[in-house]
């Protein structure tokens, strides 16, 4: 029997209509029916977040941003239970595999963490892993577009080993190929269409169309954009990144084989791997040597067809808690899961706090604005402000705010990394000030 709270009912508009899990259970767990199950088109759209640039402006409490874009395509509702059924069984399976060859701790995103580990546990092991060496080389590399770029047929053997099979099964076949040779129709050109999700659920309409036989009709009409290289799969489906971490089970376990040979360490976060060599343990390893242990590790990545991102890699040297950016010959720092170290000391990346005054900023000027139009007595959107960024939203649900993740960050990297200083709360330290002078009022708990 499935667990059911796995599969949540999903609140966006698709082609189909919102259905259950528990009603679709018998469906989803039948191979034969899967093997014939026509998937529909995902919808595609792209996905805005923001990159701090430049300097801060004097006159704001925050840095000037750009946006950067990232495709997301999401698959219907029945068809999102099905990835998410197989993305269950195949995780397993790697899961199984990567302890089996003793790479399990190289990869470590998307894993069924029964410990509650997140990125910040996996950045302070690093980092304290680093500074426990007191001297050791630090390589760093990033994948380019790397969902965008995966091999179809390397991806399929992958697949294939993992499931311990010479054949995918038909329904692992139907499921691959769902995924692979996908189509998809710009979430832009529905709207247009139909209206905004917002504009349909106001109507109680959850569903672009009201029969299926409408939807194919416009399929006819309106042909579909596909994936026709033989490469790429879509981010953002329930399978997306458990494919991700099994198309690179050779390049684990390779990397990790290099690591080693120089009692050294290796991890791999989606996209973003790192590699430690200790020097106490290689006392007769040099810059060169690192260099060429860089220049194999970019050779496995060709070999899988992997792109490495020139402009996020480095090499590093850490001794006397300074790291020196090895190329340059001169101070620098690692940028590493959402973190900085210096070599001393820890901060989370620079733009996590200035996003979050940015974004308080934003909401209480539109407050303010809105209390001056409307002549209002008292400031409106007040809960949200107190939720959001403020202490007293802390322990709202399910995740807290950006003060819990702050507050997250600083205790775990007190007890994994004890040996660095950690700056995360020191980055917030006048949080409570800045919210108030913006608002004008001083915060009360009673204030909700």
């Amino acid at each position: 029997m499935l667990e059911y709270d796995k599969y949540p009912m999903k609140k966006y508009i698709h082609f189909d209509r919102r259905v259950r899990i528990e009603k679709k259970e018998s469906y989803l767990t039948n191979r034969n029916r899967i093997a014939l199950h026509s998937f529909l088109p995902f919808i595609h759209y792209k996905d805005s977040f923001d990159r701090n640039i430049g300097q801060k402006n004097p006159d704001m409490d925050y840095r000037p941003i750009k946006n950067k874009n990232r495709d997301i395509m999401y698959a219907g509702h029945l068809d999102n239970y099905i990835f998410k059924f197989y993305a269950e069984k195949l995780n397993c399976e790697y899961n199984s595999w990567t302890s089996s060859n003793q790479i399990d701790e190289c990869s470590i995103a998307y894993r069924d963490n029964k410990d509650g580990s997140s990125n910040i546990e996996f950045a302070a092991e690093i980092i304290n892993s680093i500074v426990q060496h007191e001297e050791a080389y630090i390589i760093v590399g990033d994948f380019t577009k790397y969902f965008d770029y995966l091999n179809h047929k390397i991806l399929k053997e992958r697949v294939k080993t993992v499931l311990k099979t010479s054949l995918l099964e038909e329904d692992w076949y139907n499921v691959f190929r769902s995924v692979t040779k996908y189509g998809y129709y710009e979430k832009s050109f529905l709207e247009k269409k139909f209206g905004s999700d917002r504009f349909l659920r106001s109507k109680g309409t959850y569903s672009y169309f009201k029969q299926f036989k409408d939807f194919r009709a416009f399929q006819r009409e309106y042909k579909c954009e596909k994936n026709l290289d033989n490469y790429g799969i879509p981010q953002g489906t329930a399978i997306s990144a458990v494919l991700a971490n099994v198309y690179s089970i050779n390049f684990d376990k390779e990397v990790q084989q290099i690591a080693k040979h120089y009692s050294g360490l290796y991890r791999r976060y989606s996209d973003d791997y790192i590699i430690v060599i200790p020097k106490k343990h290689n006392n007769d390893t040099t810059i060169a040597q690192i260099k060429e242990i860089d220049k194999q590790v970019r050779r496995l990545a060709e070999k899988d067809k992997i792109i490495i991102q020139e402009e996020k890699t480095g090499l590093f040297e850490y001794s006397n808690e300074i790291l020196t950016d090895i190329e340059e010959n001169k101070e620098s720092h690692l940028d590493y899961l959402g973190f900085v170290f210096d070599g001393a000391n820890v901060q989370m990346r620079g733009k996590s706090p200035y996003k979050f005054y940015r974004k308080a900023n934003q909401l209480i000027d539109k407050a303010i604005s809105v209390k001056e139009k409307k002549k209002l007595d008292k400031i409106p959107y007040r809960k949200s402000i107190y939720s959001q960024y403020t202490d007293l939203g802390t322990e709202r649900k399910p995740y807290g705010n950006f003060i819990t993740y702050a507050k997250k960050a600083q205790n775990s990297f007190d007890k994994i990394s004890p040996k660095t200083n950690n700056l995360m709360m020191q980055q917030i330290k006048n949080r409570k000030k800045k919210i108030e002078k913006k608002l004008g009022i001083r915060i009360h708990s009673k204030s909700f």
